[in-house]
């Protein structure tokens, strides 16, 4: 399963504004130029943030987006459902009768594999916090770029 480039940028967007120092609420342009991110983009996802209550904005000219939660209080399965919605790892039972395939999906052999995908990532995600990536991104050290020997 690849995730979409909009749960990465909200990701990204909660990360930075966890990890700074800086309690002040971060515009979506300061994020957007800190990020290296579209604007707009970053602005539709960062709405979408605020109506699901995972991040707050104050208006007026130091205003800007601050969480609203605290970061151990908010995992990477919520983001995903903000930005992703439901977490389907697969197509299989998804037709109008359960029967995509031609099988119903109840009788499906492999539909209990999909189960078994779809609960573990669902686990992983709920298992990891912003709080828990800021302080694995700070313990983080840059290694210095690979010698090359002369020719």
């Amino acid at each position: 399963m690849k995730f979409s480039a909009r749960f990465e940028y909200a990701l990204l967007a909660l990360l930075y504004l966890k990890c700074e120092p800086d309690e002040s609420p971060i515009s979506g342009r300061v994020l957007s130029e800190k990020l290296s991110l579209p604007y707009r983009f970053l602005e539709q996802i960062l709405t979408d943030l605020k109506k699901a209550g995972l991040v707050r904005s104050v208006r007026g000219y130091h205003g800007g987006y601050r969480l609203a939660l605290e970061p151990e209080e908010i995992s990477l399965y919520d983001v995903f459902r903000v930005t992703e919605g439901k977490l389907e790892p697969y197509n299989c039972g998804q037709g109008e009768n359960g029967d995509r395939c031609g099988q119903s999906y109840n009788m499906c052999v492999i539909s209990s594999f999909y189960d078994d995908i779809k609960d573990t990532m669902t686990n992983l995600l709920k298992s990891y916090t912003l709080d828990k990536l800021c302080q694995a991104s700070r313990n983080m050290v840059k290694s210095p770029p690979p010698r090359v020997a002369n020719i």
